[in-house]
């Protein structure tokens, strides 16, 4: 075989190690922690040593760039060489051309998909040859590494805090697109969104209003303490000493039961007899720490005190864990659905729907400063205690008392209006 011959030979040898080169650099780029742990334990040897690549990859990925680096200039060199040597006409034009396909198709293109088609596969098989690369080539790869920092020094940026690995919105991204691809279901993406959203939510956001709590009195017989806990369907109950911001402690149903059970003597005891202690929080404490603490504290309901040391309301594990899982229903349960869709469009709301809630339904930035629900937000726009048919429009979004219960809003009508609309526009009210 003549000289040109060999060396088309071993242009083609140096871009076929191009190629591995190349797919060994994309593993390890995508190599995380997390990944490597879990290909330990699909292969416990080869999942070791990406175990230990990921817990230091910069001079096992130094050595394999390098590696794909010289395997790319010898491929060109050996070609232009064989160019020139025949006389090819425009020998430097044609060897670029031919060289930038080549190493493009087999040493760009090709590597990167097969790691993102089969990446686990790929990171199981780069993980001997990366490391026996990084391990060969340590002493050149630590004064390369060591080079290399001087020049950081001079680069923007540098002193500047890292960021995180994956930021929130990275995450997201990857779930819908996981999502669309069958990856996960739709249930376990608003799942996780869910989990996001629930370490900046407070816990005045999920708890049951002041107005809507069902308290009994400190005095009140252990008869009509059951009475109201069968009606209601509740296991736990506030007691309260005259007025509910004498809330002084939680009568558990178990509790009740024994006690009326024990009472042989038929002896009238009082709620204030059983009563357990009760826990109370601030409303703006974050509901991943109220859910902690309810934990670390065996109990599985809080009072939720305002600024002023009077009770807002309460809030239990159950309203949490809904935060995350979506609602939960018992054979208890018959309060009317939080959301109704109408026949024209519309949607019917019960007043203490939450505004942010309401916002992503409608796509809309509705104002949230002042006001958790829809019916704080018709109240505040509104300026006055409401009457049923009471109508107002806040950013393009009509709200229209459907029912009063009392001085409080019971349903609220929500018409979206079509059209673009001004989020500065002021709301008006009717």
């Amino acid at each position: 075989m003549s000289r040109a011959g060999w060396e088309l030979v071993a242009a083609a040898l140096a871009t076929g190690f191009a190629f591995f080169a190349s797919v060994w650099v994309n593993a390890v780029s995508r190599l995380s922690h997390a990944r490597a742990r879990h290909l330990q334990e699909l292969s416990p040897r080869r999942g070791a040593i990406l175990v230990a690549l990921a817990n230091n990859p910069r001079p096992y990925l130094a050595a394999t760039l390098l590696t794909m680096l010289l395997a790319r200039v010898t491929a060109t060199v050996l070609v232009a060489d064989v160019a020139f040597h025949s006389r090819v006409p425009l020998a430097g034009v044609v060897t670029v051309a031919v060289m930038t396909f080549v190493l493009f198709q087999f040493a760009e293109i090709a590597p990167r998909t097969w790691v993102l088609e089969r990446p686990d596969q790929v990171m199981l098989l780069a993980a001997r040859p990366v490391w026996a690369l990084g391990t060969a080539l340590q002493p050149l790869v630590s004064l390369l590494i060591a080079i290399n920092r001087v020049f950081l020094l001079i680069l923007p940026g540098h002193g500047v805090p890292r960021g995180p690995v994956a930021s929130e919105e990275e995450i997201m991204s990857m779930l819908e697109v996981a999502e669309s691809e069958d990856v996960i279901e739709t249930q376990e993406r608003q799942m996780i969104s869910s989990i996001f959203e629930f370490g900046d939510t407070v816990v005045r956001e999920v708890m049951v209003p002041r107005p809507d709590m069902v308290c009994v009195d400190a005095d009140a017989d252990l008869d009509a303490v059951l009475d109201v806990m069968l009606t209601k369907g509740f296991t736990r109950v506030p007691v309260i000493r005259g007025n509910i911001d004498e809330l002084i402690g939680i009568a558990h149903a178990r509790d009740v039961m024994a006690a009326v059970r024990a009472d042989g003597s038929r002896q009238t005891r009082h709620a204030s007899d059983v009563m357990r202690d009760v826990m109370f929080v601030p409303e703006f404490k974050k509901t991943a720490e109220l859910l902690r603490e309810l934990q670390a504290g065996k109990t599985q309901m809080a009072v939720v005190v305002d600024e002023y040391g009077g009770v807002a309301g309460l809030v239990t594990m159950e309203d949490l864990l809904e935060e995350i899982v979506g609602e939960i229903v018992d054979e208890h349960d018959h309060d009317e659905p939080p959301l109704e869709r109408l026949d024209d469009g519309s949607l019917r709301v019960i007043a203490r729907f939450g505004v942010d809630e309401l916002s992503e339904l409608l796509d809309v930035d509705l104002p949230n400063a002042d006001w958790d629900s829809v019916g704080g937000l018709v109240v505040g726009t509104l300026g006055r205690v409401p009457s049923e048919g009471d109508r107002v429009t806040v950013h393009g979004v009509e709200l229209e008392v459907e029912r009063m219960n009392g001085r409080r809003i019971g349903k609220v009508l929500v018409h979206a209006q079509p059209g673009p609309v001004d989020p500065t526009a002021p709301a008006a009210g009717s």
